[in-house]
């Protein structure tokens, strides 16, 4: 329950921040829009406001805003025509303008969560940052019985130094735990810094590796420094810039393997990110925060893909008429538009398809 929970609430908050955008955008330029919809399928409530008709639909997984000039209009004697209104009357820049403002507004929203995420664990720098950024080692646990615990280390303790190397990592800790012939250890704990001095190794029988190592009998992680907000928000910038090239191409070999039916790592459908909602809300809120970015980032680069029926497709065609200098026929452009959206949602369902065959078969 928690998961589908979950997973409802991550998709309507992206989707509905992307339509919250195309509304704004249009409005900015002076583009009325007709209706806001919140959800899809037949309509519950309905209310106008301020020119807009505001909709609550059945189904709360996304959501749509309807603005004038997209479409041709019919006249009197049921023929189409090229629509004189919102949208078609803009220039190019304003078009480009409202129909980007989903795809940016996914990837602020990404930086935002992202921001919070490396607010609220620093650990994850690791991966905005593109280096090292942890500092020290921390207790994680203590085995019963062993040295460390003879020692008095304790879970939470911080290694500050072993044997003269200061600030160690995990990895240097290890190493001087198999070279030496005597530990010194520096801790920085609750109640200040102690240190401790043990021969090594002890003399009594104590665990070993499967290489035959003595253990200390701890396990330890990276101590990583918190970050202040102006740095966090850089860093998330800059990683949400740089993954979209990585994006781009997950995508490609996605819908590649998924047409040749090739085995899928790279695009996850409704069935696979489920199960990563899954994952990441048994390991708390700040896994599912850092999900939700990544989720947000990979909306906003695929709405940009030029392809027909999503942003970037319609971004190209808005393109291609302005550098024609005249419009396609009525309903040309429509219907270039509704076979890309419908390529789309077959490369999904294809996708969707190879995960439920994938769960059916182990």
């Amino acid at each position: 329950m928690l998961t589908a929970i979950t997973f409802i609430l991550i998709l309507f908050t992206a989707v509905m921040v992307h339509e919250g955008a195309h509304f704004l955008n249009a409005k900015s330029v002076g583009v009325p829009v007709r209706a806001f919809s919140i959800g899809l399928g037949p309509v519950l409530l309905r209310r106008r406001w301020r020119g807009t008709e505001w909709r609550v639909c059945l189904f709360l997984i996304g959501g749509y805003v309807d603005l004038p000039g997209m479409a041709p209009r019919v006249d009197e004697n049921g023929n189409l025509q090229h629509p004189d209104e919102g949208m078609a009357k803009k220039k190019i820049g304003a078009k480009l303008w409202v129909l980007a403002g989903g795809i940016i507004a996914n990837f602020v929203l990404g930086v935002a969560l992202l921001t919070a995420v490396v607010m609220l664990q620093p650990g994850y720098r690791m991966y905005t940052s593109g280096a090292d950024v942890g500092r020290g080692s921390e207790v994680m646990s203590v085995m019963p019985g062993s040295p460390a615990a003879q020692l008095g280390i304790v879970k939470g303790d911080r290694i500050a130094a072993i044997n003269g190397v200061a600030e160690p990592t995990p990895e240097q800790v290890v190493k001087v735990i198999q070279q030496a012939s005597e530990l010194t250890i520096t801790l920085a704990t609750a109640s200040g810094r102690r240190i401790v001095t043990t021969p090594w190794p002890p003399k009594n029988d104590i665990a070993k590796s499967d290489s035959g190592q003595p253990l200390l009998g701890v396990s330890v992680s990276p101590v990583f420094q918190g970050v202040a907000l102006p740095q966090a928000l850089a860093e998330s910038a800059w990683f949400g810039a740089r993954v979209v090239p990585e994006i781009v191409r997950g995508f490609a070999q996605g819908f590649a393997a998924a047409l040749t039916g090739h085995k899928n790592t790279e695009v996850a459908g409704p069935v696979g990110i489920v199960g990563m909602v899954n994952q990441a809300t048994q390991v708390g809120m700040v896994a599912v925060l850092w999900l939700a970015a990544l989720i947000n980032f990979s909306l906003a680069v695929f709405n940009l893909l030029p392809i027909p029926g999503l942003d970037g497709g319609r971004m190209l065609l808005a393109g291609v008429v302005a550098l024609r200098g005249r419009p396609f026929k009525p309903g040309q452009e429509e219907y270039v538009h509704f076979i890309g959206f419908m390529a789309v949602l077959a490369l999904i369902a294809l996708v969707t398809v190879h995960e439920l065959s994938g769960l059916i078969h182990g």
